[in-house]
């Protein structure tokens, strides 16, 4: 058994999460809700692997060599039925890095890219900074879980012309894995448009309550036709270390790659990460399967206390990541009145919804990834801050 129940102190680590806090939150006994990093030591082979190669003292230029490769190729096989060729790999300093190099060299200026709101923030940003014309296929809300918009797409796709499609799977914030059958769906239109795809699957290992991940690239007819964004930062709690591995199997995709890979960034990787995806990928699959459970135990704990205590608010159901979506529309508040809320009566910190676009406003995301006791005390907090709110 692995320790999933200890409170790690990250106070004075340079923890964003914890040392940029707010000051009310922090006064009040901080509980970390945010930023997609979790609250628990890395596993054990992961941590050791480390701390033997600091014992090395010689802390160089390292690269992606065969022990690496070799690993994560395994672990992509043994997971995800899916099998990169080493050529395909490029090694980035995050996968946020990779989708700004994925739209200069798939696209040029003014050309469109998609992205499917609520989505993660940098995906937005990753287009409109770069000088590209920003498409949303906004997601539908449908009996408690999200869809994707096909026809809309399409629609999209005939009257705009896009170059580029940014995937979010699992989806960041809403929790959804796709089925094999949406994401062929999806693949046939890209197909049929000319519309590459950057499959941003950084949340691939963490899936719960029957979600089945299934890589884009694997789907019949896809692997020439999209990017693959992965990195073991999500899985295993290494997201300081970054180090993504983004597979593109189309010669001619790669070759443009190429081009802005070698004008903005080097084949050299971290020294701790290539250490630490080694063991992770080597030795980390116990340590995961437990990690998941307890994420699970997690959403369940969250759904049962605002199904009984706070029946207004409603958890989106989610099968990936360790991400809650919370609906807290009911409320009836404007963006900066529900973040007020729970700074200033919950004392929480979280994710607002509308910084992940379209879609968001009412919503809050909020990080699963930390002792059950720590979120027993947020939905205590949350509880009655909005209880004196409505009484």
């Amino acid at each position: 058994m692995y320790d999933f129940e200890s409170i790690v102190d990250r106070v004075k680590t340079g923890a964003i999460k914890h040392d940029m806090a707010p000051e009310p939150v922090k006064s009040a006994g901080f509980i970390p809700l945010t930023i997609a990093d979790m609250e628990f030591k890395t596993a054990p082979a992961v941590q050791a692997a480390v701390m033997k190669a600091a014992e090395h003292g010689v802390y160089g230029y390292t690269y992606a060599d065969d022990a690496y490769f070799s690993a994560v190729r395994a672990w992509m096989e043994r997971r995800h039925n899916y099998s990169p060729e080493q050529e395909s790999m490029f090694n980035t300093a995050g996968v946020v890095t990779a989708l700004g190099m994925a739209v200069r060299a798939f696209t040029a200026e003014g050309d469109g890219v998609v992205i499917q709101p609520p989505v993660y923030p940098p995906f937005r940003f990753a287009v409109r900074n770069n000088g590209r014309t920003l498409l949303e296929n906004p997601l539908v809300l449908k009996d408690g879980h999200y869809e994707m918009d096909f026809s809309g797409f399409e629609t999209l796709c005939k009257e705009k012309a896009p170059k580029l499609l940014i995937l979010c799977s699992p989806h960041n914030p809403v929790g959804r894995v796709w089925t094999a059958q949406e994401l062929a769906r999806l693949g046939e239109i890209c197909v049929k448009y000319g519309v590459f795809v950057i499959a941003d699957e950084i949340h691939a290992d963490i899936v719960h309550h029957g979600g089945k991940h299934t890589v884009f690239a694997t789907i019949d007819g896809m692997a020439e036709h999209c990017a693959v964004c992965t990195a073991v930062s999500k899985t295993f709690n290494l997201a300081g270390l970054s180090c993504s591995n983004i597979f593109i199997a189309d010669k001619k995709r790669q070759e443009a790659f190429q081009k802005v890979f070698m004008r903005e960034s080097s084949e050299i990787i971290p020294y701790f990460a290539r250490a630490a995806t080694i063991a992770a990928y080597n030795e980390g699959e116990a340590w995961l399967s437990q990690f998941s459970a307890m994420v699970g135990r997690n959403f369940d704990v969250l759904d049962a206390f605002l199904k009984e205590r706070l029946p207004m608010l409603k958890l989106i159901e989610a099968q990936g990541t360790y991400l809650a979506w919370v609906d807290m529309r009911s409320l009836a508040l404007s963006d900066e009145a529900l973040e007020k809320l729970m700074l200033e009566k919950a004392f929480l910190a979280l994710d607002e919804g509308y910084i992940f676009g379209t879609g968001g406003s009412g919503f809050e995301r909020i990080n699963l990834a930390l002792p059950q006791v720590e979120l027993e005390r947020a939905l205590l907090r949350m509880e009655q801050a909005v209880r004196g709110m409505i009484s």
